[in-house]
């Protein structure tokens, strides 16, 4: 299975009934959400919104619950222990995948193709000069999803052109560093570190992925999955949290310093490391996410073509579906 950290729906047809509340007049019927989180950049805006009170104004409580990976949140969600969870959309293809229909995907948070990539030392020029090198990468990731597409889009055989190996992330640095490997495909904050060091640079970030050219869909970006039946059985909860997660992300986005205070608890960085991620991300709000999963929804497309890719390169099972566990309505509303 694949994931950005590890990988690992009620079909959305006619047959659904409810219909979205007026989230100015209505309260939410349940005061609590359990939600699936990590220090991982995806769930910043739940984390803001729990500690700046946005989902508590909105007669909301939302309960933190913390994941090392993501098979583990996504498990706790299907079996009924989360109601609502971030994770990379990859994880949730799995699922799809085997058929499982118990959820739905919501949202897509954030855009962080400028924090994860392909680093080199200084002697590679181009992705053909990887051409008999070793590469650092972590097997089933979506940084292993991006070094397999751009390999291809340079007509390289990962078996035989190039040497990958199976590394964490967070050996990449020190790896690099006594120069065991020539390059590493890392995420932030690791992918921030080896970038630093000397006589290294940048290859190709995630805006180089073939369907992030024409869909603005990455190897592995974040979504927000919820549980079908906590959705249908509390409507207005759930759309109480989409409205508290997007002021989350608009306050990132506009008062990076004050949400760099919050976060640090979270992740643990300094002050300073937590400024340059922020600054690093592209946080979607309410209108862009309508722009990217209404009308011809081209994340949804590239979220269909990512599946096919992974089948092509033996990274899954099968090409779901993907339209069958969107539920864009959420994004529509507005308080």
């Amino acid at each position: 299975m694949i994931s950005k950290r590890t990988f690992l729906g009620t079909a959305l047809t006619a047959g659904l009934t409810y219909a979205l509340p007026s989230f100015a007049q209505d309260k939410p019927e349940r005061a609590t959400v359990v939600y699936g989180g990590s220090s991982w950049l995806g769930h910043y805006p739940v984390w803001v919104g729990i500690k700046k009170d946005m989902f508590k104004k909105r007669g909301l409580g939302v309960l933190w619950q913390s994941f090392v990976g993501s098979s583990g949140r996504l498990g706790s969600m299907v079996s009924g222990d989360l109601d609502i969870a971030g994770t990379g959309v990859v994880s949730a293809l799995a699922l799809m995948a085997a058929g499982n229909k118990s959820f739905s995907v919501i949202a897509t948070p954030d855009s962080y193709a400028t924090v994860e990539g392909i680093l080199v030392n200084d002697a590679i020029k181009s992705v053909a000069d990887l051409k008999g090198k070793k590469v650092g990468v972590t097997f089933a990731s979506s940084a292993h999803v991006l070094v397999l597409d751009i390999l291809n889009q340079a007509k390289l055989d990962s078996n035989r052109d190039v040497t990958l190996l199976n590394m964490p992330v967070s050996e990449m640095p020190a790896a690099m560093q006594a120069k065991q490997v020539d390059a590493v495909a890392a995420w932030t904050p690791a992918f921030n570190k080896v970038k630093a060091l000397p006589g290294v640079k940048l290859l190709v970030d995630d805006r180089e992925f073939s369907l992030f050219k024409r869909f603005a869909v990455g190897p592995g970006p974040d979504v927000i999955v919820v549980r079908n039946e906590f959705r249908d059985k509390y409507p207005r909860t759930t759309a109480a949290f989409m409205d508290g997660l997007f002021e989350a992300i608009v306050f990132m986005r506009d008062k990076p310093d004050e949400a760099a205070s919050v976060l640090m608890e979270l992740t643990s960085l300094t002050r300073e490391e937590q400024k340059s991620v922020l600054a690093d991300i592209h946080w979607y709000d309410r209108a862009e996410q309508q722009r990217l999963l209404l009308g011809d929804k081209p994340f949804v497309t590239g979220v269909e073509m990512l599946g096919k890719f992974l089948v092509e390169n033996k990274q899954l099972t099968a090409a779901p579906a993907v339209a069958e566990w969107f539920d864009t309505r959420l994004v529509q509303a507005a308080k």
